[in-house]
């Protein structure tokens, strides 16, 4: 299980992909969410993206993976933990693994890695 702390002022958003079981937990603030919602699709006239804002102490869990849109959802500043569901088992998180250090790698960026 991988945790994320963020903090977004005003004005501010993080762009990034999650995994299916995924947690936004809000500390402090408001934080808007903005996700795809494949559910939908079927229906010509419904709307394909779906933005929740979320109080103080309130979480939402990712029921898909996909591309999320965090932001500031008032005024002041949120704070908010992400938190990834343990690792996928089987051969895709082996090569999924592989590509994030290759293209660190490619990128010339250093990956921190975590001890247990």
């Amino acid at each position: 299980m991988r945790t994320q702390h963020l903090r977004l002022d005003a004005g501010q958003s993080h762009f990034a992909w999650f995994d299916k079981g995924s947690q936004v937990i809000v500390l402090d603030g408001a934080l808007a969410v903005t996700l795809r919602h494949g559910g939908l699709d079927w229906l010509p006239d419904a709307p394909q993206y779906v933005r929740r804002v979320l109080d103080e102490g309130e979480c939402l869990t990712f029921e898909t993976a996909g591309h999320v849109a965090l932001s500031a959802g008032g005024a002041g500043a949120v704070s908010t933990t992400v938190v990834e569901p343990a690792g996928r088992p089987g051969a895709l998180s082996v090569w999924r693994a592989i590509l994030c250090r290759l293209s660190g790698r490619v990128r010339g960026g250093h990956q921190a890695r975590e001890q247990s």
